[in-house]
């Protein structure tokens, strides 16, 4: 199948503005800023447009990916390429941040949303009607947003480095997955623009989303090393 270059840029788009948003809160983390992020009025909000891009993504790639039929093996394959990667990150975190450890991030979240995403995969009316109640549900706040952490754990800590919650953000991902059966995004509205631009061009709008879970492992350690050697 050809890939939607359309999906390419957006996932560009989301990898794009998680490293500017780590790359700011790093800084603060050598205290070259003060600025209050990620919990501060217009950081948090950021913060959310990034992963509502993210997950719409990936409820969009999950239907492409298994548009004819299913495919256990690459399904598979995926999957356990991002369990190990967030296990990695649960024990980097504990390691090194014992008080804020992530335990379910996003990468946590996007293993499971992509398990309990399954079944989804060829209703994109259920996905449409399950998604937005889940969303309504998480912004009434009728779920607790660590649920069901808060029900199976006792020890967590009482601040994350990163957390997605299940309400609303499963929702979007369902979202996604109806977003995939749209007659405008299966046209690839930006195949002829990617046309008319220069190789380099295209290739920076697109590899990127191409690569995201690689980038998303490998940009926080790099900018992190960076800055060390430049203000330590």
């Amino acid at each position: 199948m050809q890939r939607n270059i359309t999906l390419d840029f957006f996932r560009t788009l989301a990898i794009s503005l998680m490293v500017i948003f780590h790359f700011i809160y790093d800084l603060k983390l050598f205290a070259v800023v003060d600025w209050d992020i990620p919990d501060g009025v217009g950081w948090q909000q950021f913060r959310w447009v990034i992963i509502t891009v993210f997950f719409l993504c990936l409820g969009v790639s999950l239907k492409f990916a298994h548009s004819q039929t299913f495919k256990p093996k690459k399904y598979l394959t995926r999957l356990l390429q991002i369990t190990a990667a967030a296990l990695i990150i649960s024990i980097g975190s504990y390691v090194f941040l014992p008080d804020n450890w992530i335990f379910f991030g996003v990468l946590h979240f996007i293993a499971f949303s992509s398990i309990v995403a399954i079944p989804f995969l060829k209703s994109p009316k259920a996905a449409f009607l399950c998604g937005m109640s889940i969303i309504l549900v998480g912004a009434l706040g009728l779920v607790k947003t660590r649920w069901p952490f808060h029900i199976l754990f006792e020890n967590l800590p009482s601040y994350t480095n990163d957390f997605v919650g299940i309400f609303p953000w499963l929702g979007v991902v369902l979202l996604g997955i109806s977003l995939g059966y749209s007659k405008w995004l299966i046209s690839d509205p930006l195949y002829k623009l990617s046309q008319t631009l220069s190789p380099k061009v295209n290739t920076l709008m697109s590899w990127p989303g191409q690569h995201s879970l690689s980038i998303y492992l490998l940009h926080q350690p790099v900018m992190v090393g960076v800055l060390y050697l430049l203000v330590s």
